[in-house]
């Protein structure tokens, strides 16, 4: 199964799933590049597409696929654009959280994917990449990527 067609098979997500990076916000696409293109297999805008029917929860960005060279399948990017301050700590682990328990539930198919969770800084970041915070990040799998999630053509 594609990314795309677990997408389409997701409750909410009919109709979310765009080419390369055409889901994300006009602010948010210079915070994402990938090393070819072409091997960006779509996007979708999370939060606008489960805003409706889920108004209330700490909702995640963006889901991201990717094909890697080294990979068979391909590789999805959770992507959460969001200030990097020690304030918003709490804010996007509470986001990773929903997304866990979402994917565990409705989103299931989209489980079944090689991921990463991360975090991207929409703004000015008042914390380091080797700052106190990153011991919490990396108990939850996520990784904090400063204002640039780079994707690599081969995944390590």
């Amino acid at each position: 199964m594609t990314l795309r067609e677990a997408m389409k098979q997701t409750p909410h997500l009919q109709g979310a799933w765009k080419p390369g990076l055409a889901a994300l916000r006009t602010r948010d696409k210079p915070h994402v590049k990938a090393v070819n293109t072409r091997q960006l297999t779509g996007s979708a805008d999370i939060d606008k597409a489960l805003k409706k029917a889920q108004p209330n929860a700490h909702r995640w960005d963006y889901g991201i696929g990717y094909r890697h060279t080294n990979r068979d399948g391909e590789c999805i990017y959770w992507v959460e654009l969001h200030t990097a301050s020690d304030e918003e700590v709490n804010v996007v682990l509470d986001k990773l959280r929903w997304l866990k328990e979402w994917l565990a539930g409705e989103g299931q198919r989209l489980n079944e994917f090689e991921r990463d969770f991360i975090w991207v800084s929409s703004g000015a970041t008042s914390f380091t990449l080797t700052s106190p915070q990153q011991k919490k990040f990396a108990q939850m799998g996520l990784q904090h990527r400063g204002r640039l999630l780079h994707i690599p053509s081969a995944r390590s």
